[in-house]
């Protein structure tokens, strides 16, 4: 009896410290977060400031002094020398903050300098906190999901700064609405970026874009593979999230990713700087770098207040941006796919033609081509009808790439007929491949759906794609995000419908198909939205970035509890 009260308290002591390691985890991200944000209040000049700028002496003593606290404790508590000495450096810097930050209050540029030194000290508080507490407590759906809430927060912030905008204020609504329209990669805006941001704003932006098209999963993967020696919790994690069972495979599968990426839209930027005009210099080589990465990430933001109108005509431009739009959007096991391929027909070795390749290219192919001819015939005499023949398949081809999950447009859509309007909300409903930079149910999604009614048809018993079975489960997801991205589109229409009291339902739906395929592209609604109207499409871009089903999953454990490892009789329902 005595041994199993000492069991039970030695179990319960280390219940208390799990928990206590976690709280100081949350306290340092939210605090961090609070910092932040009393940092770059200091630079505001509106009423909201007062009462941060009247009283920072005492707010900046009780953040010293809480993270000290909170720090010592962290360093009782670490796990690995390198923690306890990542801790003892953020001390000495907030020591140094909190003296510096006084004595040179009243020197406008010092000021600058030591505000971005504490943003920068906190973001990377902020950073470890958020990998110790993320890898340590929450399941994979989880991680996703609140990683890209984490990012969100701080980008709304930076862009709430008044060296971010051209006035020098902006409500945070719409901060919020900018920043989450960047880190999923969306391209909707209720600010003109390339008139009301700053070229600091810019780039923020920019480092939203790429933060969220490349995947926030897989920087963080980077983080504790190459940069520091995580437990075997954190590697198990990172594991799961790539679904393998070797290290070595993630840092190949990474390492990949990454130089696809920075190759692909380097490659893009030197295009696209030779081919954009301007007498600038250096605000040309920050365009051709910012449209690169916004079309490789199918971010669908420009530098311009028309989109890419006035490079309509220029074959160079349309098919570059095509091009990046394209190969963002297929997806990186299929990019890794085809680097194999490449490498071993090079080496005369054996070579795989993956399944999912096989899908996406086939899918993606029919879609393109679909909707490159509908909308060259159905508006010939449309909205192309005053264009030469040569710019109108120009035209007509970027038109439908763009709703893949881009968002460009080298022509208006409001100036095109409802049905080409229709077909082009189809092309954003379906969007781009799994594990791509863009959004929508995926060409994968649609290939497997419409194969499953093919299958129900013809009396086969399952879809069999370069012989080889498609899995059930896949059957059951492709109905469930269906259904799920119709459902949610439909009932955010009507409520942005009646919320604003709008007069027609299709620019609405075209709007909110838009804002949670993350394709970004507008009927002109966007900057007319209310409050609310904009809580619910901020709301769905999240959605339709994180994912359907891993937001769900998120928040309840979808496929565990009683029925995980119990077989049940079975029935039979009369369907149709």
């Amino acid at each position: 009896m005595k041994k199993n009260r000492i069991k039970e308290q030695k179990i319960f002591k280390q219940s208390i410290n799990e928990l206590l390691k976690r709280l100081s985890n949350l306290i340092a991200i939210v605090g961090s977060i609070f910092s932040i944000f009393v940092l770059l209040m200091q630079v505001r000049t509106d009423n909201i400031s007062n009462f941060y700028i009247n009283n920072y002496d005492k707010l900046i003593d009780i953040i010293a002094i809480s993270f000290i606290i909170m720090l010592l404790y962290q360093i009782k508590i670490a796990p690995r020398k390198l923690y306890i000495i990542i801790s003892i450096i953020d001390i000495i810097s907030i020591i140094l903050l909190n003296y510096y930050s006084k004595e040179y209050y009243d020197i406008i540029s010092k000021r600058i300098v030591w505000i971005i030194f504490g943003s920068v000290l906190f973001f990377s508080i902020i950073v470890i906190n958020w990998l110790r507490l993320s890898y340590s407590k929450f399941t994979l759906s989880q991680m996703i999901t609140y990683s890209f809430v984490f990012v969100i927060t701080l980008g709304s912030l930076l862009l709430y700064l008044p060296i971010s905008t051209t006035t020098g204020s902006i409500k945070f609504i719409d901060s919020l609405f900018t920043a989450t329209s960047a880190v999923c990669v969306t391209g909707l805006s209720v600010l003109d970026v390339s008139k009301e941001l700053t070229l600091f704003g810019q780039i923020v932006l920019i480092f939203l874009i790429q933060i969220g098209g490349l995947g926030i999963m897989t920087i963080s993967a980077i983080l504790l593979l190459f940069a520091v020696k995580g437990s075997v919790q954190d590697r198990v994690r990172t594991l799961e999230m790539f679904s393998v069972q070797n290290k070595d495979v993630i840092k190949n599968t990474v390492k990949v990713i990454f130089l696809s990426t920075f190759i692909i839209e380097l490659i893009g930027s030197v295009f696209l700087f030779f081919s954009m005009k301007n007498d600038n210099l250096t605000y040309r080589i920050f365009s051709a770098i910012f449209h690169s990465i916004s079309s490789f990430c199918n971010a669908g933001f420009a530098l311009y207040t028309d989109s890419l109108h006035s490079f309509a005509y220029n074959p160079i431009i349309v098919i570059v941006v095509s091009l990046l739009i394209i190969f963002g959007g297929i997806g990186y096991p299929v990019l890794l796919n085809i680097y194999d391929i490449i490498k071993n027909k090079i080496n005369g070795t054996r070579h795989i033609v993956e399944s999912q390749t096989i899908i996406v290219l086939f899918t993606s192919a029919i879609l393109l081509l679909f909707g490159f001819l509908f909308i060259l015939f159905n508006e010939y005499y449309g909205a192309l009808n005053n264009l030469s023949l040569k710019d109108k398949i120009l035209v007509a081809m970027f038109q439908s790439i763009s709703p893949r999950t881009a968002g460009f447009e080298t022509i208006s859509y409001s100036s095109m007929s409802n049905v080409t309007i229709g077909i082009v909300i189809f092309l954003m409903f379906i969007g781009a491949s799994p594990s791509s930079t863009g959004g929508g149910v995926k060409t994968t999604t649609l290939f497997v759906f419409v194969a499953s009614i093919i299958t129900s048809i013809t009396n086969r018993p399952f879809i069999v794609v370069k012989n080889r079975k498609i899995k059930d489960t896949a059957v059951t997801r492709s109905i469930s995000i269906f259904t799920l991205a119709l459902a949610i589109s439909i009932l955010s229409a009507f409520l942005i419908y009646y919320i604003d009291g709008h007069t027609e339902m299709l620019p609405v739906i075209f709007e909110t198909v838009s804002a949670i395929s993350t394709v970004g592209l507008t009927l002109g609604l966007t900057t007319q939205l209310s409050f609310w109207s904009k809580i619910i499409i901020i709301s769905l871009m999240f959605i339709g970035r994180v994912g359907y089903l891993t937001l769900f999953m998120s928040i309840g454990s979808i496929g565990q509890g009683k029925y995980t490892y119990v077989d049940l009789p079975t029935c039979d329902v009369t369907i149709g």
